[in-house]
């Protein structure tokens, strides 16, 4: 379940200057400016039949270049937290922490588009676009399947991302709609060291992945 956590988010350039160009260069665009992102989050899940199966709320922050942060609220708490060489995977309830080096791959990792992730765009996605009034959807589907999902479309309202949907192998469906985003946000180094490292409180289990 934490893999379809790791998504995230991005925004809009003027349609007339992102209409002259593809898909794939109109997301890069969007993409690399981004130095760091907040936002709050609410996450609904479905099955293939379209059943939902789980729904949760939370917060998450990214900072280039790789750095993830993303907290699900009580009571499904679980944390996801990357300094771009480490992953912690941490569940209050269980007490135990999973430690694993973080793999810096957009192809496994997608939420790495929004962390400086964006130069490894076209090698890993076929991008299409589609536009409804304000809003602009960006569907990226994996050039070579990593067995996790199918694709992520990303939906932007002006400059602000609103939507991310992942569709898994499966055909389980992750809906996360996105408030309060804020972009480009200056953080200090000892910000960074606070939302970006983890130390496992006292007495949780730590694994060891390598």
């Amino acid at each position: 379940m934490i893999s379809s956590l790791c998504v995230a988010l991005i925004w809009l350039l003027p349609a007339t200057v992102l209409a002259q160009e593809s898909p794939a260069t109109q997301l890069k665009a969007l993409l690399q400016p981004l130095k760091t992102l907040q936002a709050d989050f609410n996450q609904r899940i479905f099955s293939a039949d379209g059943y939902e199966i789980q729904s949760s709320h939370g917060e998450m922050h990214v900072a280039r270049p790789g750095k993830l942060r993303w907290i699900i609220a009580p009571p499904m708490e679980q944390w996801l937290i990357s300094d771009g060489n480490t992953l912690w995977l941490y569940d209050p309830d269980l007490e135990q922490v999973i430690i694993r080096p973080f793999q810096q791959s957009v192809a496994d990792t997608p939420a790495l588009l929004f962390g400086g992730g964006a130069d490894q765009l076209e090698e890993n996605y076929s991008v299409s676009v589609s536009h409804a009034e304000a809003e602009a959807s960006y569907v990226l589907k994996p050039l070579i399947s990593s067995g996790l999902y199918e694709q992520i479309t990303l939906v932007f309202t002006g400059q602000t991302p609103t939507e991310i949907r992942i569709v898994d192998s499966l055909a389980q469906r992750t809906e996360i709609t996105l408030s309060n985003a804020q972009r480009n946000i200056p953080l200090s180094e000892a910000q960074i060291d606070t939302l970006f490292n983890f130390i496992p409180p006292p007495g949780v289990d730590i694994l060891q992945d390598d």
